[in-house]
């Protein structure tokens, strides 16, 4: 599991590194966020908890608008008793696209939503079997952006992955943000 949580940090920082150098040659307004996320899974009466390490890269197209790019990779997995049989869960991946209207509360701190879609792929376990299923589904939230400075952003968020059949996908993030 260490593996894959510092594989994803990496692609994720390779990421915004990269489109970082970029914008700031074209002065694009772009950014990064990197946070964690704690995912609440709710399916017939079970809740599930696992969490992952969200990544979104961003572009201004207007002062009040942002279009938005997201990755997401499992970092811990939960585990939940069925009849007797404890269930390992995680997701494995999440991607997605989003509209971030926002405005200014105060000069250092933005409120925003997000709407869009995400589709994730999630794994579940039992010794000796094994299963995953990808989905997707309408995506939206509400969150606020704190500035720590011109470049630096402190960000929480709350959003409902999925919803669909009496199965719910939510998640609270906390994160950092980097203007280039």
């Amino acid at each position: 599991m260490k593996k894959v949580v510092c594989k994803s940090a990496a692609v994720a920082a390779f990421l915004l590194a990269t489109l970082g150098a970029q914008a700031q040659s074209s002065g694009s307004g772009m950014y990064g966020e990197l946070g964690w996320t704690n995912i609440t899974y709710k399916d017939s009466g079970y809740n599930i908890e696992p969490s992952m390490l969200r990544a979104i890269v961003g572009v201004d197209v207007h002062p009040n608008l942002a279009v938005e790019g997201m990755l997401g990779f499992g970092i811990s997995d939960d585990t939940v008793t069925i009849r007797g049989v404890n269930v390992k869960t995680e997701i494995d991946n999440a991607w997605g696209v989003f509209l971030k209207p926002k405005t200014a509360v105060t000069p250092d701190l933005d409120l925003f939503a997000r709407l869009g879609y995400v589709k994730a792929k999630v794994s579940a376990s039992v010794p000796g079997y094994s299963a995953s299923d990808s989905s997707g589904d309408m995506a939206y939230g509400l969150g606020l952006s704190y500035k720590l400075s011109d470049k630096m952003s402190l960000n929480a968020d709350y959003m409902s992955y999925y919803n669909k059949n009496d199965v719910k996908g939510t998640g609270f993030t906390v994160g950092l943000g980097i203007r280039f």
